[in-house]
């Protein structure tokens, strides 16, 4: 089907993922999987942990799974999603961050290994739970990657993990509860390309090392996700392959100094749903003023947040429209001065009424949106054939269930 006929089928607007591509985009972490553990010693696995964030949909998590991958969540609710997926505990890590005596209970109960942010974290399970194993975020200490610095996760301005200058305390507190650190964790942030392979590369290093130098019999070892896509014209997809083979020796040379080791984990999230969906709207408004042309339609900051929210770019098309070619400016429906799609992009000049794509929206596009200014949430389909055959993965929201739980 074509954009007009997905949205008179199933309203406007409305997230419309593609099968085959989340399918390949599985494959190909399983590829890395498989290549990083190809030269590392017998007994050593390699594990890829889906960041549910990115996209929970359960469709998008059963595809996933089938593709044998693994996931982290960091709610109740991505922890209750994973179970109704079929993901087994073992499959299962939960990525928090400030969280609450009762979601710590919630996942003790679970059964599911815990990955704490801060002292002040461990403090408060080793009190309710003492005796437990547990995995822990450091900070690395080097320079975060990612799109925005609000993505940024590492260095000295970021919110996450523990400092090496705070490690003894760390250690001090588990002995206090007798909680055993299996693990370790580090992230650098959202979003590298090849361009920035290098860094990616040096906080990987500075985190093994910290390991090496700080931690005694760790058996897991995670090193976070970040896996890019291209948004811009003109960037090129991330060579997986490169990050492969600069990574192979580094592992394999930690492995030989640090013989407790047993698994390295790795969180992509973005990187598996992102360019399987897309985003379409209606254009809604078309005015020129004070020399702009401002294309104004009903996909607002409350259906997809990232331009609003971090600058980020997204490709944007009138597939239908046939006007003068002009220099436009892509708006939303929300009395807001930041609900802006995208600047500066050379279209056809359309008609109200006419259809409006954003793509690349598969990723942190959903899983962000809201109910701000009492805008519905869109539908979600997936398409699962190459004829275009497709299916509602969530049904748009209504009035009477946005409203559900209001006392009147």
């Amino acid at each position: 089907m074509n954009a007009t006929e997905l949205l008179m089928k199933f309203g406007s607007p409305l997230y419309v993922y593609e099968y085959n591509v989340l399918r390949e985009r599985c494959l190909q972490m399983k590829s890395f999987e498989t290549d990083l553990k190809g030269d590392l010693p017998d007994g050593i696995t390699v594990s890829m942990h889906y960041s549910t964030k990115a996209n929970s949909n359960p469709a998008i998590l059963k595809a996933v799974k089938r593709a044998g991958l693994k996931v982290d969540c960091m709610s109740p609710l991505e922890l209750l999603i994973n179970q109704y997926c079929e993901f087994d505990k073992s499959e299962i890590l939960y990525v928090c961050n400030n969280i609450t005596r009762e979601e710590m209970e919630t996942v003790y109960e679970a059964g599911i290994l815990i990955c704490l942010d801060s002292i002040s974290q461990v403090e408060t399970w080793g009190e309710m739970f003492p005796g437990t194993q547990i995995m822990v975020r450091i900070n690395p200490g080097t320079s975060g990657v990612g799109h925005s610095q609000k993505v940024v996760t590492s260095g000295k301005a970021t919110k996450f993990g523990i400092t090496e200058e705070n490690l003894e305390e760390l250690f001090e507190v588990a002995a206090k509860y007798g909680v055993q650190i299996i693990g370790t964790h580090q992230h650098l942030g959202s979003l590298f390309l090849n361009d920035k392979i290098p860094d990616y590369i040096a906080g990987v290093e500075a985190g093994l090392d910290i390991v090496k130098r700080h931690f005694k019999d760790v058996q897991i070892v995670d090193l976070g996700g970040g896996f890019g896509v291209p948004y811009k014209p003109g960037e090129q997809p991330l060579d997986l392959s490169r990050v492969a083979k600069e990574l192979k020796p580094i592992l394999q040379q930690f492995v030989a100094e640090y013989p407790s080791v047993k698994e390295f984990k790795f969180e992509p999230g973005r990187y598996i749903p992102c360019e399987a969906g897309k985003l379409y709207g209606t254009v809604t408004a078309v005015k020129h003023e004070n020399g702009i042309y401002w294309i104004g339609t009903d996909i607002g900051m409350n259906q997809l947040v990232r331009p609003s929210m971090y600058d980020s770019y997204h490709e944007i098309a009138l597939p239908e429209s046939s006007g003068e070619l002009v220099e436009a400016n892509f708006c939303g429906n929300v009395c807001e001065s930041g609900d802006v799609l995208g600047k500066q992009r050379q279209v056809r000049l359309p008609e109200v009424g006419d259809p409006v794509v954003v793509y690349n929206a598969g990723a942190y596009g959903y899983s962000m949106a809201s109910n701000y200014t009492g805008r519905a949430k869109p539908a979600e389909v997936l398409i699962y054939t190459e004829e275009g055959d497709c299916v509602t993965i969530r049904q748009r929201q209504t009035l009477g269930n946005m409203t559900e739980g209001i006392e009147w």
